[in-house]
């Protein structure tokens, strides 16, 4: 990471999070399911992922999944839209003419990331800004654009009327990095950048908080929201995913992450906040130290998560205490990391997110980073899920298996997020510590 105008390094800290899955709403939610021994793996309907989620105990899945719809193999974990609300008043009622689902739980997400900072939004702050972990299919007007073209056939008002009466704002929509952003700009009031990282999936959103650190450590911004949606995915784009690598067709215990009957990436949805800030301009009470954050693309993606681990742990004297893995449950991905992370930082307590609410994707590693870092606030590492004991061929892994594991004082951990395919060759890595925690990088104490 690099240094500031004045040569030192600038702390940087997490001051709030948010997520939106099929847990429902909050990071805490989340984590708490994790802990409890649940899973959200239901019946995929629709294009979209069909209906609401299946939250049931782990013990629960020893008759196996519910069963999917002829012709759709693929369980999923799916967000009940119902409990996602929009922002009230005029200038919201006329954004969400244009706000598609994508959009609403942006928001959501980061105003709870602001609510748990205690920064009200809606006031402009030009040393404040946004970044946007998105993927092309699911931003800008994709949705809106064919519904006004549709309605626009049949509407008697010339095309100005219809414009200004259906979009009151249409200079808000044009020459916009992100759309999105521009939602989470107006309820942040942070004016100071509107950046989008279209990264790969699931490593993109370690992409966007290694762009978010970039902009504090210049000096450029004194905070940066951090927000990834991972909208429903199409059945064309699961497709897709299955042909590349496979994705997994049953939901029950042994075939979650690391577990010795995995046989493919199991997938979900969400949205997911994190508010990062300057530590001596910081708005909300540090959650966590962001140590490093980067992602890399290299000749292939062993090469490249081994460099992204490197990147975040390199020159720092205290080695992480903890591993929040990718945990894809992918025969090939899972591999990968036993034999790429343990080699570098020893064997671990490990645990991750996907064998509780599958991939989200885009979103998938903002998630991990918020769940881990309600994870060093209590001081516990959660259960895989779906995991009644560790492939043997993985080697010596240590995943968390049951009920959650204590953390010693001062935690660290890291966190690593691949990116889904046989020819991705990106991966990101994130390196978090507890706010009391002393660590050097690069030869810098910090109190």
């Amino acid at each position: 990471m690099a240094s500031d105008r004045t040569g030192a390094r600038p702390d940087i800290v997490v001051t709030g999070t948010g997520v939106i899955s099929p847990a429902g709403l909050g990071t805490a939610r989340l984590w708490e399911a994790m802990a409890a021994g649940r899973t959200f793996f239901g019946r995929p309907g629709g294009d979209g992922g069909g209906g609401p989620a299946v939250d049931r105990p782990a013990g629960e899945h020893t008759g196996g999944p519910a069963a999917p719809p002829p012709g759709l193999p693929w369980p999923a974990a799916v967000v009940d839209t119902t409990a996602v609300s929009w922002p009230r008043g005029r200038a919201w009622a006329d954004a969400g003419k244009y706000a598609n689902q994508s959009a609403r739980w942006a928001v959501a997400a980061a105003r709870q990331a602001l609510d748990q900072a205690g920064i009200p939004g809606d006031t402009d702050d030009v040393r404040g800004g946004t970044v946007m972990a998105v993927a092309s299919s699911g931003d800008e007007l994709s949705d809106v654009i064919p519904r006004l073209a549709s309605r626009f056939r049949h509407d008697p008002r010339p095309l100005v009327k219809f414009l200004h009466d259906e979009v009151p704002d249409y200079s808000y929509i044009r020459g916009i990095p992100s759309q999105l952003g521009q939602f989470v700009s107006m309820v942040s009031g942070f004016r100071g950048s509107n950046v989008a990282a279209y990264g790969e999936t699931s490593a993109g959103g370690t992409g966007a908080l290694a762009l978010a650190a970039r902009l504090l450590e210049t000096g450029e911004l004194d905070r940066v929201l951090v927000v990834g949606v991972g909208a429903p995915p199409t059945v064309t784009s699961l497709a897709a995913h299955d042909q590349d690598d496979p994705l997994g067709t049953r939901a029950a215990p042994g075939t979650g992450p690391f577990g010795p009957a995995r046989a493919g990436t199991l997938t979900g949805q969400g949205a997911a906040a994190v508010l990062l800030e300057r530590a001596d301009a910081a708005r909300g009470v540090p959650l966590a130290r962001l140590l490093g954050c980067e992602v890399l693309a290299a000749a292939d993606l062993p090469t490249a998560a081994g460099l992204a681990v490197d990147a975040v742990t390199d020159g720092v004297d205290t080695p992480p205490t903890a591993w929040w893995a990718h945990g894809a449950g992918s025969v090939r991905l899972d591999r990968l990391e036993a034999e790429t992370v343990p080699p570098r930082v020893g064997t671990l307590p490990v645990t991750g997110s996907k064998g509780t609410m599958g991939n989200a994707f885009e979103c998938s590693a903002l998630i991990d980073t918020a769940l881990a870092v309600e994870s060093l606030a209590r001081a516990e590492l959660p259960p895989v899920g779906l995991l009644d004991g560790p492939d043997p061929a993985l080697g010596a892994l240590d995943p968390v298996i049951g009920a959650c594991r204590p953390l010693p004082p001062a935690a660290s951990v890291l966190l690593t997020a691949l990116t889904h395919g046989t020819e991705a060759t990106a991966a990101g890595a994130v390196f978090l510590a507890a706010p009391g925690a002393r660590t050097t990088d690069h030869g810098e104490a910090y109190a």
